[in-house]
């Protein structure tokens, strides 16, 4: 029965890819390419932005300012 199931999910796989790669022309082909690549690189630059150094950095420039704490006792 997993064997059916493995088959038909191949061949409607398979045929989903045959169906749309017909409809798309190549402009539209490299368009989702780029947009692809372009989601990549966010994704990537989103990771940097959460590093760990970026996270230590960050937490020592606000013990150095103190704190949220001290900024309030001050107002």
């Amino acid at each position: 029965m997993q064997l059916l199931g493995l088959i038909l999910l191949l061949a409607s796989s398979w045929y989903l890819w045959k169906l749309t790669s017909n409809f798309l022309d190549e402009p539209t082909k490299k368009e989702l390419t780029n947009s692809l690549n372009n989601l990549k690189n966010k994704f990537s630059e989103g990771k940097q932005n959460f590093s760990k150094a970026k996270i230590s950095e960050a937490w020592e420039k606000y013990k150095e300012e103190g704190g949220a704490l001290s900024n309030k006792e001050k107002s």
